[in-house]
């Protein structure tokens, strides 16, 4: 992974690098987990309105958990500490969150990087984007469940996640297996936490993942969504 891109007290916005590449990278000034909240916090301001995550909170700490102590409808749910694949967060709404920031409390052990793919650069011929903007899929979230399309009208955003999107005819499958296998052949960028790290994800842009995990591993990252 880059560089970080600039300290949290630079009066800057922080959307040149995330306007250029997707995501952007910062350091911390604090290393308690109060401060790193807190500068979390500040950059989430900057870029718009809190939406609560899976659980209703504003702001979550997260940690890699086996399936047993998961949500029932999360990932890790499905794939416990084993890696996590590349998804948008939020898929299960109807509108996703715009940005997902993530700061690191505690590293943890070496392992549990956090992986980003931007899916623009998985060279979707003009057809292929035609698929996935024109077939519906079915979007599990228990009572709330809803067909949508893979790519949101205009191309806005790519709605991914292994673990609530159902093909419900054999255009659908297609077009699930198209986005696997060109996830499969992409080039993502991996990012190994160190304390105080913020990280700063357009999630309508750039899907993340999770390498796999020791248990008790130790990482804890603070997480913010954003909508804007």
């Amino acid at each position: 992974m880059a560089e970080r891109d600039i300290a949290i007290s630079d009066t800057r916005q922080p959307l040149g690098p995330l306007a250029e590449r997707g995501w952007s990278l910062h350091c911390g000034e604090g290393v308690d987990a109060d401060a790193t909240v807190s500068e979390l916090s500040k950059l989430g301001d900057r870029l718009g309105t809190r939406v609560p995550g899976r659980a209703g909170s504003l702001e979550e700490v997260i940690e890699p958990q086996g399936t047993d102590d998961a949500h029932p409808r999360s990932l890790s749910a499905r794939y416990g500490l084993g890696a996590l694949p590349f998804h948008t967060e939020l898929s299960h709404r109807t509108r996703p969150c715009r940005y997902l920031l993530l700061g690191c409390i505690d590293p943890g052990a070496l392992t549990a990087a956090t992986i980003l793919l931007d899916w623009r650069t998985l060279g979707f011929s003009s057809q292929e984007l035609d698929l996935l903007e024109g077939t519906a899929v079915l979007v599990r979230s228990g009572r709330r469940s809803f067909y949508a399309t893979i790519l949101a009208p205009g191309g806005v955003f790519l709605r991914y996640d292994p673990s609530c999107l159902e093909a419900v005819d054999k255009r659908g499958r297609i077009a699930l297996a198209l986005v696997e296998d060109r996830i499969a052949a992409g080039s993502p960028q991996v990012h190994h936490w160190h304390r105080a790290d913020i990280l700063i994800i357009d999630n309508w842009r750039v899907l993340h993942g999770r390498s796999s995990s020791d248990r008790g591993s130790g990482r804890r990252l603070a997480r913010i969504l954003i909508d804007a």
